[in-house]
């Protein structure tokens, strides 16, 4: 009878076909979470550095709630960032300073009946 010698670990090289698969299966989910999530915290960043600037230049003080959402609009719609509504943001005055408050939601389908829910609430001073 023939007998089979097993090699040792220091001999086995290389990697099954189901582990490679199992890697690029992961590789795609991160990336496909990266392509749907990322977007959604780019346009915050754009939405509250508008306002930031407005209240760092003094402008915010002098403006109503409706000019600062115009002003806000008008740069979204610049950028291309179609899924914000202005009337999310309010402000308020204490202290003779002005703080904008943006506060919303944001839901993406990230795959058939998964849903990711992002939820914004900043307060700028």
């Amino acid at each position: 009878m023939k007998q089979i010698q097993l090699k040792g670990l220091r001999e086995q090289a290389g990697v099954s076909k189901f582990g490679l698969f199992m890697v690029f299966i992961l590789i795609m989910s991160f990336i496909t979470f990266g392509l749907k999530v990322v977007p959604l915290y780019v346009d915050h960043n754009l939405i509250s550095g508008v306002c930031e600037e407005l209240i760092e230049n003094g402008e915010a003080a002098n403006m109503t709630a409706t000019e600062i959402r115009q002003r806000v609009s008008s740069t979204l719609r610049i950028n291309y960032v179609t899924d914000f509504d202005p009337s999310s943001t309010t402000m308020r005055i204490e202290n003779e300073q002005a703080i904008i408050i943006i506060a919303y939601e944001r839901r993406v389908e990230l795959a058939a009946n998964l849903d990711v829910v992002a939820k914004f609430d900043t307060v700028l001073q």
